[in-house]
């Protein structure tokens, strides 16, 4: 549709008589604007792409993702020995494979 179809269109009268109204208004959404780095912009669309939807829905997951994860974290105290015997054992299965 070229532009002057498009406003000939528009200006033709519509048949509002099937219309429905929504009695549930939609949620307010907010529009964020980011620049990723050129190996980010490619994997996020690579990865939407293999998952099937668009790179707009991906950021969305991802970012409901991490609001789940920040909502579960928690802080925890132990001994500064009991995190260098945690590390060490990380690390030495770590260099056994």
């Amino acid at each position: 549709m070229n532009r002057d179809e498009a406003t000939r269109a528009a200006q033709e009268p519509i048949d509002w008589s099937g219309a429905e109204v929504e009695p549930t208004p939609r949620k307010a959404t907010m529009v964020y604007s980011t620049r990723l780095p050129d190996d980010l912009a490619q994997w996020l669309v690579e990865e939407a792409s293999r998952r099937g939807i668009n790179p707009s829905v991906m950021l969305r997951e991802l970012v409901a993702d991490g609001k789940r994860a920040a909502a579960e974290d928690r802080v925890v105290t132990f001994r500064l020995s009991d995190l260098h015997r945690a590390v060490n054992q990380l690390a030495n299965r770590t260099s056994d494979r």
